[in-house]
């Protein structure tokens, strides 16, 4: 008899490990962390393994990019969806994530307010971005 996780499940990728570890400690309390990564080939590698409901990824890591682990995890029909969680605030780059299929767009500075809330509503189907991030990027996602 297979036993059903009530908890959504998690993998993180950061290349910096206090990242990593205020991440992990921040949503501990509600999610299953199933893997914390340091790269982008670890991290598809990881979503493809154990099929999380939710990846968190930085943008610029060593190996693949978010970017590129984002469109690797799409472009392999996972129904995982993407967070990422990134220092940059520009509006090129956040509409680029969003047209990649990315679901939350987290500023790193806000993890503590915005994480939990853009993972929340990635399982619900929702788009999340930094209430910080660029005014116009936000705005176009009330259009």
């Amino acid at each position: 008899m297979r036993t059903v996780n009530p908890r959504p499940t998690v993998v993180l990728a950061d290349d910096h490990a206090g990242i990593l570890e205020s991440a992990s400690r921040l949503l501990a309390s509600d999610y299953d962390i199933l893997a914390t990564v340091t790269d982008g080939r670890k991290a598809v590698e990881a979503v493809l393994r154990l099929t999380p409901d939710v990846a968190v990824l930085d943008i610029a890591m060593p190996e693949l990019d978010g970017f590129g682990a984002a469109r690797e995890v799409r472009e392999s029909w996972s129904d995982t969806r993407i967070v990422f969680l990134t220092v940059h605030d520009d509006e090129d780059v956040i509409n680029a994530a969003l047209a990649t299929g990315v679901v939350g767009y987290v500023l790193k500075p806000f993890m503590q307010t915005d994480l939990v809330h853009a993972i929340a509503d990635a399982l619900e189907g929702r788009v999340f971005v930094s209430s910080h991030a660029s005014h116009t990027s936000r705005q176009h996602l009330r259009q």
